[in-house]
């Protein structure tokens, strides 16, 4: 980002569960899943010409069908607040990459207990989780064509555990009190970017998502004591996607991911669809 530039990208995605892969990688179909709608927003805004700092806000439309049957209702996600330096400019002539360090917050503004009826109308984890995060980006030319490579890494970590009454996105009973931390998680992966001409992108992300599993600490009926640790997961996710870009500042994006390999996991169909602007 320049100075004082402004980049704005809302996201569209929709997510069916289609299998639930166990601790062996065996694969079996998930009835009655829980299906989404999610918008995201990317809001970025340069600081200087080195520094610049965005928020993500998110929004959900969950629902559990199962024979056609279900509903569900809008729910406001955590929110992420990050600041991104570029400590290393790219010089392409040299094969130098732009290197980026990125370090936030996630703010825990979704709701994540007392629901009424269980986790699928959950927004959010009650945890303030630290973000960071190192990217690579280098751009070449090959026979006239843009080539775009990035590659990146990143950890979330939570920071605060959260207390937790009743129903909770962490699957707790109605007369649970108690606390709960989101285990630490992560990603490593890949971009490749083709440029066609200067309005076609072609573009494909594979990545590897993995995460610990949640820490779960209270009393059933104020009484019977609960501590219990979920099991870790890990996933490989593969993301094509076709990009169409107008003019200079407008753009739009879409494509579908899936995961081709986990454990622990269940692998989702997400078709998804952004519109980037920038100022």
């Amino acid at each position: 980002m320049r100075q004082g530039g402004v980049t704005i990208e809302p996201y569209i995605s929709y997510n069916r569960p289609i299998d639930s892969v166990d601790a062996f990688g065996h694969k079996g179909p998930v009835y009655g899943g829980t299906q989404s709608i999610v918008n995201t927003t990317l809001v970025k805004y340069g600081i200087t010409n080195h520094l610049s700092v965005q928020l993500h806000p998110q929004f959900f439309y969950k629902w559990r069908s199962t024979y056609g049957n279900g509903g569900g209702q809008p729910r406001v996600g955590d929110l992420p607040l990050d600041f991104i330096w570029r400590f290393v400019d790219p010089n392409e002539s040299r094969l130098i990459p732009a290197v980026m360090l990125q370090s936030g917050i996630s703010f825990p503004t979704g709701r994540y207990d007392h629901l009424n009826s269980d986790k699928t109308n959950a927004g959010g984890n009650g945890n303030y989780v630290f973000r960071a995060a190192l990217v690579t980006q280098s751009t070449y030319r090959i026979a006239g064509h843009a080539l775009r490579v990035r590659g990146w890494a990143n950890i979330r970590k939570s920071v605060r555990d959260a207390e937790i009454h009743g129903i909770s996105s962490y699957g707790t009973s109605k007369d649970f009190i108690g606390h709960a931390e989101t285990g630490t998680s992560g990603e490593g992966g890949i971009s490749v970017e083709y440029g066609i001409n200067q309005r076609w992108v072609l573009a494909c992300d594979v990545a590897r998502d993995w995460s610990y599993g949640s820490k779960v600490k209270g009393y059933n009926n104020a009484v019977d004591y609960v501590e219990k640790k979920g099991q870790g997961s890990g996933a490989w996710v593969v993301a094509p996607a076709v990009e169409y870009n107008w003019s200079a500042r407008y753009g739009i994006i879409a494509g579908v991911s899936t995961p081709f390999w986990g454990r622990n996991t269940t692998e989702s169909l997400s078709g998804q669809v952004a519109f980037d602007m920038v100022f």
